[in-house]
């Protein structure tokens, strides 16, 4: 821990003298206390090794590292920071006395005590000025925010939100920044306010909600949150040691808080270096905000649910989201589609008493749900006949709420004569219904080479011919180097190796059919597989299915 600065006074023995002053001096007074407090932060932190910057994004003043340091990890705070702060508290509780109900002054008090842990202490008062006031409204959502009281939190900037001025809470719902550039403009043609606008923000948030599973939206809250620190900052001194401006702003929208600052040396050529502030965001931040999108017809919106650019980064209230081992599978029951989910829990949740969902939505609301605990199989029908625009969402979350899995993806366009393929353990009677194969199903899309598997279908598209159908269930690697294609192309290298296959006959008949079979896996090389079935019939012609498997060493 560092002690006092020689030379200076410890905090401990410092006393907050009584409000003696007029308003006015006693606000400066604060703002003086404030600044000070921000040095000795700065003066605090941690030294970095000398580095030259790398910069994928340049923000105004700052340039973005987007891929950051893995290895960087947040200091204990000193203890002088931590008693300063106390001290900082305590001037501006006496300044208020006499400043009463300045816009500054309360949300440095509110800020200070949020960093210091102490939110709850802020609520009281906040919730007696919230009646009156939109921007205690804001400041009490910032409390809750940081308390994890997230519906709470919600629900009180939605009240600040409806009584600020038309320009402010079009700043306020503004999510342009968020986007990629090419999709921001489109964003902003449209009409503050507009039905259009309001329904692609209610997008935004929907799709970036970080689970289902849970009630409200949190990222929504995490925004409203950072709007609220972006004008706390704005006529204040802060970590970055740099005048508030335009750039801190979107960095702090995008990003959040730092987690932690340290200083750095940047040399340059001869004998010049220079003094440089860096910010951290947390370890494992994640994006989990959509940022891009494209128009799959008319007026609708598919957005990108897993973009390239990142945009933005938040670590969640339930710590980083891992994808858990799964697989989802399709079927039909008459016009809607039936989806079924088997998966186990990610390493992360470590053997946690779980909760899991199966999720299906649209791009604006959730249009279905099953829900479980553990890893038990789910599945969930499609509450009307399907469209082109439906999202499947399996979550996982540890009951304490310390971990969580999630996977999202866009439900792919299925040939409705035969089901997506859905894997089995090895059995030894093959199932004859999904009830049943449900029950012995796989928790991932992977196996070993050599293995044995099973393999359940549905075929709705039915032929009475007597040629009957023609079955061929085939594995084929998919992620070959472009040397190994060349050899194989020039017949240097066989293909045996990577490549299994059967094929049968079976009698045409009328109506849905279900069927399994067992397929033992050849000594395949690890990598990433193809598994298609495609069954020929005079009547409906050819049909293929097909699954991703990962062969593991």
């Amino acid at each position: 821990m560092v002690g006092p600065a020689p030379g200076r006074q410890a905090v401990s023995d410092v006393q907050v003298p009584a409000a003696t002053e007029g308003p006015e001096r006693e606000l400066e007074r604060a703002r003086r206390a404030q600044r000070t407090f921000e040095r000795i932060r700065r003066r605090h932190f941690v030294r970095a090794p000398a580095s030259y910057d790398r910069c994928d994004e340049l923000v105004g003043r700052f340039c973005l590292d987007h891929d950051g340091d893995e290895s960087w990890t947040p200091s204990p705070e000193p203890s002088e920071v931590t008693e300063r702060r106390g001290w900082l508290v305590a001037t501006l509780d006496t300044v208020a006395t006499v400043a009463g109900s300045d816009r500054w002054l309360l949300g440095q008090r509110v800020k200070y005590r949020v960093e210091a842990g102490r939110a709850a202490e802020t609520l009281p008062e906040l919730e007696t000025c919230a009646a009156e006031d939109p921007w205690c409204r804001a400041l009490l959502g910032f409390a809750l925010h940081a308390l994890r009281r997230h519906a709470a939190a919600e629900l009180a900037f939605d009240r600040a939100l409806a009584d600020m001025p038309p320009e402010d809470r079009c700043a306020w719902t503004d999510v342009g920044l968020l986007l990629a550039p090419r999709d921001r403009r489109t964003y902003r043609r449209l009409a503050c306010g507009s039905p259009a606008r309001r329904a692609f923000e209610r997008g935004i948030w929907h799709l970036s909600d970080p689970l289902w599973l849970v009630p409200g939206r949190e990222r929504r809250v995490e925004h409203f949150a950072r709007l609220v620190r972006s004008e706390l900052e704005t006529d204040a001194a802060s970590g970055y040691g740099l005048p508030w401006g335009d750039d801190l702003t979107e960095l702090t929208t995008r990003y959040g808080w730092p987690a932690g600052w340290d200083v750095a040396w940047r040399r340059f050529p001869g004998v010049r270096t220079e003094r440089s502030i860096q910010a951290h965001r947390p370890p494992d931040a994640q994006r989990l905000v959509v940022s891009g999108f494209s128009r799959s017809g008319g007026d609708d919106l598919e957005w990108e649910l897993d973009p390239d650019e990142p945009r933005s980064a938040w670590y969640p209230p339930f710590g980083a989201i891992h994808e858990p081992p799964h697989q989802i599978a399709v079927f039909r029951r008459g016009e809607r589609r039936l989806v079924v989910a088997a998966f186990q829990a990610p390493d992360a949740l470590g053997g946690c008493t779980a909760r899991s969902g199966l999720f299906l939505a649209n791009s604006f609301e959730e249009i279905g749900r099953a829900e479980g605990n553990g890893t038990l199989p789910l599945r969930v029908v499609e509450p009307r006949p399907s469209g082109s625009g439906t999202i499947v969402g399996l979550e996982t979350l540890c009951t304490d709420g310390s971990a969580a899995g999630r996977v999202r993806a866009r439900l792919a366009r299925t040939d409705k004569r035969l089901s997506d393929l859905l894997l089995l353990e090895p059995v030894d009677v093959l199932p004859g219904t999904l009830d049943a194969a449900l029950a012995v199903a796989r928790r991932r899309s992977t196996a070993r080479s050599g293995e044995a598997l099973g393999v359940y279908w549905e075929w709705y598209g039915g032929d009475a011919s007597i040629d009957g159908l023609s079955v061929t269930l085939s594995l084929m690697r998919q992620d070959k180097s472009f040397l190994r294609k060349a050899l194989e192309w020039t017949g240097l290298a066989g293909r045996n190796d990577e490549e299994a296959g059967i094929r049968w006959t079976e009698p045409g008949r009328p109506g849905a059919v279900a069927r399994a079979v067992e397929l033992r896996l050849p000594e395949l090389a690890p990598g990433s597989y193809r598994l298609t079935l495609q069954i020929e019939s005079a009547q409906a012609g050819a049909v293929t299915s097909r699954r991703e498997i990962v062969i593991e060493p």
